[in-house]
Parts: C-alpha cells; sequence; structure tokens
C-alpha cells in the first residue's frame, strides 16, 4: 500500500500522508514548483484545548492517528475520531480537515466537534509546514519575498532569505515566529508569497463574511542567525540533521463551548503568474463580489483634501478655542484653503476624557453657541465634523460606576481590557501618560445599551449641522468574553457589534443629513461601504490603495516646517490633517503661515483635478512597492539632486487620465528636464504660487526647494 493519498488536477498535485494525514506535497503543477521541500516539517492541525491548570494544552494533528480519508470529486476529506491524545490524557473531539482542488485554487477548511467539558481555544489548519520558498533551489528560493496589508500600511519582508527580528513575539517558541490577525491588525485577510525574478507566486486568503477574528502565522525553524548581514536563515550546512524550514498556517481562536462544533472559515491557496498585485486583484474581486463599496469620491469627507483639526480643550483641562471663536477659527481655515473643519475635545472634559459623555462642556459655551458656530462655518463653505469615539469610556466617571462598567469589554477571565495608548497632554506628567493620564476601558457596541446612548448623542451633533464625524480607536482589543453578550462567540462579538453600530449609525444620521458620512482610525476593510477616508497610514506605500484606489489615508501635518510631510503624502494621492502647534492652534497660528499659504496652493491644484492626483490608482513611484522596472516616466535630474527628487504617477480610475507628482525633499531648486510620461504627448503643469502652464512632452520645469508639482495629462489614453 502506498504511504500517502495523492489528489491532483491540472493546476496542483497535493499528496497526504496515510498515517497521520500531514500534508507532505503540494506542487504547482504549472509554474513546476514543489511548495513543501521539508516534508519532516509536514503538518496538518492542532488544537488548543486549556484545562485552566494547564493553559497550553496544545493537542497535535501531526501526532494523532489519521482514522479514515474520503476522496470526493473535488478533492479530499480527511477524518481524526476522537478520543484525541497528548501528555495531558485523551480529548473526546472529532476534527475534519477537507482539502479540495477548485479550478486554480484549493481550498481548506477545518471542522472540530467538542465533547468535552472544555473550550476550544484555538485551531490551527490550511497547514503548510517545510517550504523554502518559490524555486527550484536554494538560490532561486531564497529570493521569495512576503506582502501581508498590515493595518492601513503594509509588511514586506524577503522571509525565506530574512526572517526578519522576531524578538518579543517569539518569546516562548522555538524559533522565528511571526503572527498577524484579522480583523484588527490586518486590514484585508489575504498574503502573497512572490517571486520577483521567476515572475511566480502564491495567493492565500481566508474568506468568509462572518466577522470573526482569525490569524496567519510564520513560524522557521529550526532558529535563525539574528545578526548575520546576509539574511537571518541558517544555511543548511549549519542546520545538519535538523529540518529548515517555514510553515505558514492560519488559526481561529473560537473558544468553542463543549457539546458545540467549530467550522472554519475557507482557506484559499491559489499559484499564479506575476506577484503580489495580481493578490491584490484577486481579493479586490471577491471583497466587490460580497459587498458594496463606496462609488470613488461620493462623500465629502474625501472630496475635502485638507482638514484643520483642533483640540478645544486637552483632557487636563487646557483650554485652547471656546465655542465663540469658531467663526475666527474658521475663517483663518477658510482663507488656508481648508475645506473641512474637525473640532476635538469640545465634549465634556476634553479630548481623551469623559468618554462616553458627548456634550458641550459648560467651560468652553452651550448648545447654542455651539450651534451657532457650525452655521458661522456653513456661511463661509466650510464642512464640519466633530472627533468621538465608539467604545473608550472614561473609568473616572460617575457614569462608567454606575452603568458602564456592565458593558466593559472582559478577557477569558472576566477583567475588563484597559487602553493603553489614551493621549495626556496638558501636563508633563500627563504626556508621560503612566503618571496621571485618565484611565480608559472599552465597551461593546454588541450591546444594544451602548449603540443607543452612543448613537441619541451622535444624532444630536447632526441635528445642530454636523456634516459628520471620525470616529477614533477602533478595535483596541479584538476579543470580547462578557458573559452579558448571547448568542455570539468572544471572536465574533466586537467586530459584529461595530458592524451593527455603523449600519445604525448611517441610517439615523442620513435620515436628517443625506451627506452624512464619517472617517475613521484604522483599516478594517469591512467599513469599506461606509466609509472611504482613514487615520492613518500615509507617507509610505499602502495595500489598500492597491486593492481599493478610491480609499485615502490621512498625514498629519502639526509643525511648521513640515513641508515635506506634505510633500510625502502628496505622492500618495492622501489627505491633510492639519493640527497647528500639536492640533492645538488654528491656521492663523504665525509659526504655521508661510506652510499653511503652501498647503493652500496644493489643496487648490489637487482639488482641479482630483480624480488623478488623489482619487486615482497609484501605477509607478521613483521608489517603494509601486516602482516598475520599466519606469512609466522618464527624465533628467542632475546627479546631485537625484536623492531628493521623488515622483509617482496615478491615474484616473474612470477615464484613465494619468498624472505625475513630484517633490523636491531638497533645500535647492531643482531643473527637471526632457519629463516624458509613457504614451502622452500634451500636458498641463500645475505649480505652487503659478499659472497652470501648458506643454508638450517632454516637458522642463523647476522644482523650488521642499515643494511639488503636478503634471497632468490632457485627453484621455
Amino acid at each position: 500500500m502506498k504511504s500517502t493519498v495523492r489528489i491532483a488536477n491540472n493546476s496542483y498535485v497535493v499528496e497526504v500522508e496515510r498515517k497521520a494525514g500531514r500534508l507532505v506535497r503540494l506542487q504547482d503543477r504549472i509554474g513546476g514548483y514543489e511548495l513543501i521541500t521539508e516534508p519532516r516539517l509536514a503538518d496538518n492541525f492542532r488544537l488548543l484545548l486549556p484545562l485552566g491548570n494547564f493553559e497550553c494544552n496544545y493537542i497535535f494533528g501531526s501526532r494523532q492517528r489519521l482514522t479514515s480519508f474520503e476522496k470526493t470529486e473535488t478533492g479530499l476529506v480527511l477524518y481524526w475520531r476522537g478520543p484525541l491524545r497528548n501528555v495531558a490524557g485523551r480529548f473526546d473531539l472529532d476534527v475534519t480537515l477537507s482539502i479540495e482542488l477548485v479550478d486554480d485554487s484549493i481550498q481548506f477548511r477545518c471542522g472540530v466537534v467538542n465533547r468535552t467539558r472544555y473550550q476550544l481555544a484555538e485551531v490551527w489548519y490550511a497547514m503548510l509546514g517545510g517550504m523554502t520558498g518559490i524555486g527550484r533551489n536554494d538560490q532561486e528560493r531564497r529570493t521569495t519575498e512576503a506582502m501581508i496589508p498590515n493595518s492601513s500600511r503594509k509588511w514586506h519582508q524577503r522571509l525565506f532569505s530574512d526572517f526578519g527580528n522576531t524578538k518579543g513575539q517569539a518569546l516562548g517558541t522555538l524559533g522565528g515566529e511571526h503572527s498577524f490577525m484579522y480583523p484588527g491588525g490586518m486590514a484585508m485577510p489575504w498574503i502573497s508569497l512572490y517571486n520577483p525574478r521567476l515572475g511566480r507566486a502564491i495567493y492565500g486568503a481566508a474568506l468568509e463574511e462572518t466577522p470573526r477574528v482569525k490569524l496567519v502565522n510564520f513560524a522557521l525553524m529550526p532558529g535563525l542567525a539574528e545578526q548575520r548581514s546576509s539574511g537571518n536563515w541558517p544555511r543548511r550546512e549549519e542546520t545538519g540533521r535538523f529540518p529548515r524550514g517555514l510553515t505558514l498556517w492560519w488559526a481561529h481562536v473560537p473558544y468553542t463551548k463543549p457539546g458545540s462544533t467549530f467550522e472554519s472559515a475557507p482557506v484559499v491557496i491559489r499559484c499564479h503568474e506575476g506577484d503580489w498585485h495580481e493578490a491584490a486583484d484577486t481579493y479586490g474581486k471577491w471583497f466587490r463580489n460580497h459587498y458594496p463599496v463606496l462609488p470613488a469620491g461620493s462623500t465629502w469627507i474625501r472630496r475635502k483634501t485638507t482638514t484643520l483639526h483642533t483640540m478645544f480643550m486637552l483632557p487636563e483641562d487646557n483650554i485652547n478655542q471656546r465655542y465663540a471663536d469658531i467663526p475666527r477659527w474658521a475663517k483663518a481655515a477658510k482663507a488656508a484653503g481648508v475645506g473641512h473643519v474637525m473640532l476635538a475635545g469640545w465634549q465634556v472634559g476634553g479630548h481623551d476624557r469623559g468618554y462616553p459623555y458627548y456634550a458641550p462642556d459648560p467651560r468652553l459655551g452651550t448648545w447654542k453657541e455651539l450651534e451657532d458656530g457650525i452655521k458661522a462655518c456653513h456661511r463661509l463653505g466650510l464642512k464640519v465634523s466633530f472627533f468621538v469615539n465608539c467604545q473608550p469610556i472614561d473609568m473616572t466617571t460617575p457614569w462608567y460606576k454606575r452603568e458602564l462598567y456592565k458593558y466593559r469589554i472582559l478577557d477569558p477571565h472576566g477583567v475588563q481590557q484597559f487602553i493603553v495608548n489614551y493621549w495626556g497632554m496638558g501636563t508633563l506628567s500627563a504626556r508621560n501618560r503612566f503618571f496621571t493620564a485618565t484611565p480608559f476601558s472599552e465597551m461593546n457596541p454588541a450591546h444594544p445599551e451602548v449603540r443607543k446612548l452612543l448613537i441619541r448623542q451622535f444624532r444630536k451633533l447632526v441635528e445642530i449641522g454636523a456634516d459628520g464625524i471620525h470616529l477614533d480607536k477602533f478595535f483596541q482589543t479584538p476579543m470580547d468574553f462578557n458573559p452579558r453578550l448571547k448568542g455570539t462567540s468572544p471572536d465574533v462579538a466586537h467586530h459584529e457589534g461595530i458592524l451593527r453600530f455603523v449600519d445604525e449609525l448611517v441610517v439615523t444620521c442620513k435620515a436628517i443629513n443625506p451627506e452624512f458620512c464619517f472617517s475613521y482610525e484604522g483599516g478594517w476593510d469591512r467599513l469599506f461601504p461606509y466609509a472611504d477616508t482613514l487615520w492613518w497610514g500615509a507617507g509610505e506605500d499602502s495595500l489598500l490603495k492597491a486593492v481599493f484606489p478610491h480609499m485615502t489615508m490621512i498625514a498629519g501635518v502639526e509643525q511648521p516646517y513640515d513641508f515635506n510631510k506634505v510633500n510625502l503624502a502628496l505622492l500618495q494621492g492622501n489627505h491633510l490633517l492639519v493640527g497647528p502647534a500639536n492640533y492645538t492652534r488654528g491656521m492663523d497660528y504665525p509659526p504655521m503661515r508661510r506652510i499653511a499659504s503652501y498647503i493652500r496652493e496644493v489643496a487648490r491644484i489637487r482639488e482641479s483635478a482630483l480624480d488623478v492626483l488623489s482619487l486615482g490608482e497609484k501605477l509607478d513611484a521613483s521608489e517603494g512597492i509601486f516602482s516598475r522596472r520599466q519606469p512609466l516616466v522618464h527624465m533628467r535630474v542632475p546627479q546631485a539632486a537625484q536623492t531628493s527628487v521623488r515622483w509617482s504617477v496615478l491615474r484616473c480610475v474612470k477615464s484613465g487620465r494619468r498624472g505625475v507628482i513630484l517633490v523636491n525633499l531638497g533645500l535647492s531648486p531643482v531643473r527637471i528636464s526632457k519629463l516624458a510620461l509613457e504614451g502622452s504627448r500634451r500636458c498641463d503643469i500645475l505649480q505652487p504660487f503659478r499659472k497652470v502652464r501648458k506643454s508638450h512632452f517632454p516637458a522642463s520645469l523647476v522644482l523650488p526647494a521642499e515643494q511639488a508639482a503636478f503634471v497632468v495629462e490632457e485627453g484621455v489614453r
């Protein structure tokens, strides 16, 4: 009898050993690559069943005997009947693992029947153990890279030559380990492993509509060479008889109760030509097939490229502005080309204090004065939003002690979760946070009472004229074990509550103001049907922008000489959140006047070609993950200035019209000559403090020190 069971189609060969059911072979037939090159590290599943006095009670699937298997028309189903065994004893658990070959992908699912008296805490599955990269030999495989949409940015690592620094995260493991969580840390639940030299890649994604917490993980055995300059993978001659390779797997944290059954999300593995761009496109298509996405530029927040954000009162009672000051504050914003003003620290207690009590602080003024201030903004043509939160609660308030404590997010031990990144600001002690800053906990909007109290207060803001809100501090804690939440599980409760809250908020507020919209902090893709402007992540390449070009991130501009912070945001097509003097003053703050005039000019230019310069998809860049081997842009830059000049190319998704954004990060002017955009003849050159200049490609221009220029092609490509 053969030692393995084999399934295959035109795209893949999969082999599973008969004894324990480990996945010992995975071949990409089209590319001709074996993806498991060290079968001694092959694996299948792992379960965590904490016993109270033995929290680390892992049950290794690789050490269980496979009970039976069944071949189907499209794949293989593996069965392990309980009891499953480990050093702690025998446990009545049944495991089913299915591997299906579906068109050009492989799909993994895992089910566990829990007949023990313990909760099932973790389920690891889709375990690809013994990977060393994409290629036919070690030299080729070493060039394999990893790309992950971590937060609103990216995690990019040459994973198969340099595993990266895992100190802290990997304490307690035998080798190196990286772990990424969705929802929360990961903006989207997909990864890409790709070899740019071979043009071959692996797309992996956990695709389901239930907003469950899940993690994707990488582990390297038998260990690392942390300080080696050529990459920290151990050499084969060093590891000797020890198996050397990487294991990739997905994990759920379901805390499945006794007598219940766990069913995993389907994990899709797909080998394909190209690199991470194709993975981004694949996920984007799946997402749009399952959820609506806001049309590009459909919210006023997205169309206003510059926002003034001011904290009216700090959490230590420092008053920076009062409601009576709003007309003057708004007039200065309008003069600086700002189209959107945001009030923070406007409520009882000031910024990051008193939450969730969202009502005017008497020291700042009355509801009437606040409403009059909003009207003054509207007369100037400004949009107005308020900085609020969804989850944080101030633990020092009588409201918390009387009622809100019931809705706290709790850990498995029934202990409340604390937010550690609260912001003390108004005193030296508070700025060092752990001295005197306000202690926060979190409440979960899965509780109907929480949604009701929040929406009641936010509705009031819209009733007095607010055009929108910003929701901050989303998703500090992913799991909620509060026993008051019935009919859900700890890995679902929090994010499901967020979705219910946002849906009710939008319906309620749009009934008053049809143009109501919101921005939020974070990058969770499930909120994209509601919002298109995110905090933070600006100034560097974002995978969100690759999958959803219409989205934008925020770049904070707080200091009077941060011209290059503005310029780097322009390269990404991102918004500016201007907060003079660290968000304590308005646009008339004297040291900010010079940069304010520059911001006015770039806002004017960008809003004149918004579809290209902000809403556009990024095609190419002078550096970063969007840069092409054969660039779309050609230009002559003096050698002395080549490290100072950067550029990017954005394209309108609808019309195809393209624009080149050039920035000079240096302190001396730079003459750019022979500037050409592939396939284009005529262009408009738009520069701050200058009139629009029409030109032909190749074009020439002078980039002043620490300034940007925009070259937009005429017509449609």
